[in-house]
């Protein structure tokens, strides 16, 4: 009984004890801490107003977003949200910016409104703010065309 005898244990054998992953890889432990979202909507200013405010409603609400699967940020001059700020705290394929032109959001390239861009595996689409958008229905009209692309 004084002897340990040494037991070889096939790889295949041991993986499949131990299904669960108790130690992850580097980078594993920060995906799992993003929330993942169908869709990021970042808007430039601190407040909409209430015409606003209902339009982005209507948007979200023809797109089949919600609180659960999308998040809406304002970004101002005290909040500067950019693609790497993004990137940290969301998993997301999707990326709608409303008065914020893409250079400033941190993109490498720049496009125009209503184009569906995409890079590094997110889709973006680019527009003039909610105001903007309240005043010309042509340009409502022109998101919505490209949003329907992405959604629906």
């Amino acid at each position: 009984m004084s002897q340990i005898e040494k037991v070889k244990i096939p790889a295949s054998v041991l993986s499949g004890l131990y299904k669960d992953v108790l130690i992850s890889e580097p980078g594993q432990a920060q995906d799992a801490e993003k929330k993942l979202m169908r869709a990021v909507i970042v808007i430039a200013g601190d407040k909409n107003t209430i015409a606003a405010d209902e339009l982005l409603t209507g948007i979200l609400t023809a797109c089949k977003l919600n609180h659960s699967n999308a998040v809406t940020l304002h970004a101002n001059a005290s909040i500067k949200e950019t693609v790497t700020s993004i990137k940290e705290k969301y998993k997301t394929n999707n990326i709608l910016l409303f008065g914020i032109e893409p250079i400033e959001f941190g993109l490498p390239i720049t496009f125009p409104h209503f184009q569906i861009q995409e890079s590094d595996g997110i889709q973006y689409v680019s527009s003039p703010a909610l105001e903007t958008l309240l005043e010309d229905k042509s340009l409502k009209v022109k998101l919505w065309n490209s949003l329907k692309q992405i959604f629906l």
